[in-house]
């Protein structure tokens, strides 16, 4: 009785609404701020491209974990052509630990903290493994997963790459908002 409680409880906080939130689909994405693994400050006009990728991860969810080796292979892909902006906003994972994470699962994009949840806040993020696409305008063309399923033998989508295939060809998306699914974002006390 107690787990199913708890379950209850856990999936009613990853259903409430995120505050403030700012950023939406079709809608210009205003400058934010983040920190980088040597906790500087950077801000978003700094780090954006022409067309410019954010995905969130997590250090210790396992469905975050799972894409691992997917971000890294995207990233990989369309490096010349798009910016990255990787962020781990729970505030249960020390900057220490996604630096040394970071390290060890081998990511090849730089990777970014959003501690007090400010971002992913702004973003309206509720999973690990959301993930937006901006085009040159600085206008959200994409919201939703990376891929429809965390094991890629079972993968029938790519939602993230033909995002960003459609962005960088001049073209609407067709699948523009898709459910990203991962552990919840621990938010900060207020």
């Amino acid at each position: 009785m107690k787990t199913l409680v708890f379950a209850a409880v856990v999936l009613v906080m990853a259903t409430q609404p995120i505050r403030a939130q700012q950023f939406h689909l079709g809608a210009p994405v205003s400058d934010f701020t983040l920190h980088d693994m040597n906790d500087h400050s950077l801000n978003y006009r700094a780090l954006k491209g022409n067309v410019t990728v954010v995905m969130f991860f997590s250090t210790r969810c396992p469905l975050s974990n799972a894409f691992n080796f997917r971000r890294n292979t995207i990233y990989r892909d369309f490096k010349k052509q798009v910016k990255f902006i990787v962020i781990d906003s729970n505030s249960n994972e020390s900057l220490e630990e996604v630096r040394a994470y970071a390290k060890e699962v081998g990511f090849d994009f730089p990777v970014y903290r959003d501690g007090n949840n400010e971002v992913s806040d702004r973003f309206g993020v509720l999973a690990t493994t959301d993930a937006f696409v901006i085009d040159s305008a600085g206008v959200m063309q994409y919201h939703g997963y990376i891929e429809d399923a965390p094991n890629p033998a079972r993968t029938t989508k790519q939602g993230l790459r033909l995002a960003i295939e459609a962005v960088l060809d001049g073209k609407p998306v067709a699948m523009a908002e898709t459910k990203a699914r991962g552990c919840a974002i621990r938010r900060a006390k207020p």
